[in-house]
């Protein structure tokens, strides 16, 4: 009963916020308050940007997406409204490209940045914005997190990989891994079912929701009316239940 409680209430939080938001027009600016900003003009325009430093993370976040290729060469680009593109931010800082708005906007079009990187450790999405990748992503480490409504599609083939979510937002994580570490939280849901780990750590809380597929191994908390759910019963079992959750196959 709880979880259902817990369901119903998150449903109730996105239905209402999405209705709110996108009838208003409102955009999240960086001072984290919202209006209806600027009005796209409807003619995209395409820019590429100097590429100052070397990076292997990307950061979003205010409603933009991005989608990461992995490649030899090193390449920004962005798409948007010609009366938006300059308020899309591009900065490196501390081998992180960090990408955002300087001003919030209202447009048909969502504005797009493209990125090559030859390594990529870190992918992080925030505030409603979206990573995708174009194609498998082949590192060693590398962590990825969504937040604020946020989104991120990939898929990887690495040795270790952590992935979270919370406060309702969404992953899916395809392609295999040596480790997965994963964890959810706040109404979030994270869908590693496509990705074949040897072993794996997950944990779910607070209404939110973890599909994984283990190999060998499987440690698994749920908490709060959320679930852990994986794909097939690995090797080595161990769940811990507790205030509505649930681990299952």
């Amino acid at each position: 009963m709880i979880r259902i409680i817990i369901y119903l209430m998150k449903l109730f939080i996105v239905f209402f916020c999405a209705l709110f938001f996108s009838s208003c027009g409102f955009t999240m600016r960086s001072d984290g308050f919202f209006d209806n900003g600027i009005t796209g003009s409807g003619n995209t325009k395409t820019e590429s940007r100097t590429v100052t430093s070397p990076f292997e993370k990307i950061d979003v976040n205010q409603g933009i997406t991005v989608i990461v290729e992995q490649s030899d060469s090193t390449a920004i680009t962005v798409e948007a409204d010609d009366n938006i593109i300059s308020h899309i931010i591009t900065k490196i800082e501390n081998g992180m490209l960090i990408i955002e708005s300087d001003n919030s906007f209202s447009a048909n079009s969502t504005p797009t940045v493209r990125v090559k990187m030859p390594i990529i450790s870190g992918l992080y999405a925030s505030s409603g914005s979206s990573i995708k990748s174009s194609n498998t992503l082949k590192t060693e480490d590398i962590k990825t997190t969504s937040s604020s409504g946020s989104s991120v599609e990939i898929s990887v083939e690495a040795d270790n990989i952590v992935a979270e979510t919370s406060s309702g937002s969404s992953m899916q994580v395809s392609g295999k891994a040596l480790k997965l570490s994963a964890d959810s939280s706040s109404g979030s849901t994270l869908d590693a079912g496509s990705l074949s780990a040897n072993d794996v750590t997950a944990k779910s809380s607070s209404g939110s929701s973890t599909d994984v597929n283990p190999i060998l191994s499987l440690n698994a908390k749920a908490s709060s009316g959320s679930s852990v759910n994986y794909k097939k019963t690995p090797k080595s079992l161990i769940k811990e239940e507790s205030s509505g959750g649930s681990v299952s196959l």
